[in-house]
Parts: C-alpha cells; sequence; structure tokens
C-alpha cells in the first residue's frame, strides 16, 4: 500500500496540560491531563504498470480515510495500534520512468488514537 522509498517517522503530541495561577501567590500550578496520542508522518512514492493502475494505487490509499482505526506496521517494523488516515497527499505530476512505469509522490498522515 505504501510503494516505493517510503519514509515514516512517529512524534508524540503534547500531553493535555492545565496551567493554573492564583492571586496573591507566585508562580503556577500545572495539572498533568494526559496522553494526547502521536502522529505518523509518511512520504513515499506509489507507482504503477500505466496511469489507470497510479490511479487505483493513491484510490486505495485514500480509501483508508474512513474514520475506521487500523494496525500501522511502520517502515522499521514497530506495530501501532488505534491508527487512523487523517491526510493523503500526493504532490508534482504523475512521471513516467524509462520502462514505462508511472509514479508519483505522497505524503500522509495517521493519528494514533492510543
Amino acid at each position: 500500500m505504501f510503494g516505493a522509498a517510503v519514509s515514516m517517522t512517529t512524534s508524540d503530541n503534547p500531553r493535555e496540560t492545565q496551567v493554573n495561577s492564583y492571586f496573591g501567590v507566585n508562580g503556577l500550578e500545572t495539572l498533568d491531563g494526559g496522553f494526547r496520542g502521536r502522529i505518523t508522518n509518511v512520504r513515499g512514492v506509489l507507482h504503477g504498470a500505466s496511469a489507470t493502475l497510479l490511479a487505483a494505487a493513491e484510490g486505495l490509499f485514500r480509501s483508508y480515510n474512513d474514520g475506521i482505526c487500523r494496525l500501522l506496521i511502520d517502515n522499521i517494523g514497530t506495530t501501532w495500534p488505534n491508527v487512523r488516515l487523517l491526510r493523503f497527499q500526493p504532490y508534482g505530476r504523475a512521471r513516467q520512468s524509462a520502462d514505462g512505469t508511472f509514479f508519483r509522490a505522497y505524503q500522509a498522515q495517521f493519528l494514533h488514537l492510543a
């Protein structure tokens, strides 16, 4: 599904924090509100033997933008449960290699809910 030349980076979202201040008291109070998930950014190149097959590969990727959480296995083999696709964006124009393969770079972003 991810194509060729795939790069994935996963980062934690900042923890939720409530900051309080009180009149007449120096300093701040912070309350930890818990973990708020992670984001995985993906870059790669989708390809197909024809323009139609390239469009089918892009359509397959888009079909995962349905709000359903799935298992994501990144390019170093880490398994992440409860992940959903937030964004899929091909960029640039589709190109054709010397052997006739059509290809186009893309970016995608996944939200980790747990």
